[in-house]
């Protein structure tokens, strides 16, 4: 049974997600893993840095969900939008970037989360691959897929096209490995 979000809010108000870390995607709960170190530690710092280095009008929205169609809510790492574009009554609708840092979520964040950030619209979604310490930036959303798909290595200067202005340095975010 696919849920919409207006049923997934009346399950979570009965307290059915107690204790769980869960997101609405296409109808489906999704339950979040556990944070671990490898993926708290760039967290941490890539707030920092975006805090920093975000254009003026713009807010950060750290793991807070987005109000994408009926079906979904997803709750994208760092997502930032426009101070205006969205009633604080509601989530948004939609996010000039959205970014994922991603351990043992890849796939699922490259896969099902991408398609649906470029079916709603998102004209940029990064996702942070903590395993192989590179970034994958998703650009130009078409009807089910970006159309646009790169592979950063050089993470010194990273810069956003959907946000000028913005320009990330992400060498340092990653834990030391001991």
């Amino acid at each position: 049974m696919r849920l919409t979000r207006a049923q997934y809010h009346r399950l979570g108000e009965v307290g059915l997600f107690e204790g769980r870390r869960v997101q609405l995607i296409e109808g489906e709960v999704i339950v979040m893993a556990p944070m671990g170190a490898d993926h708290a530690h760039p967290l941490m710092e890539l707030n920092e840095r975006l805090v920093r280095a975000l254009p003026s009008g713009f807010k950060l929205r750290p793991q807070l969900p987005l109000a994408l169609g009926d079906e979904s809510e997803p709750q994208p790492d760092f997502a930032i939008v426009a101070a205006g574009d969205w009633d604080s009554s509601d989530n948004p609708t939609s996010a000039r970037l959205a970014v994922e840092v991603s351990d043992s979520s890849l796939a699922f964040d490259l896969g099902r989360k991408a398609a649906l950030h470029a079916r709603f619209r998102i004209p940029e979604s990064w996702v942070l691959d903590v395993k192989e310490r590179t970034l994958i930036v998703h650009r130009t959303p078409g009807a089910t897929k970006y159309r646009s798909v790169k592979t950063l290595k050089d993470l010194s200067a990273v810069s956003s096209s959907a946000l000028p202005g913005l320009t990330v340095d992400l060498r340092h975010v990653f834990a030391r490995r001991r």
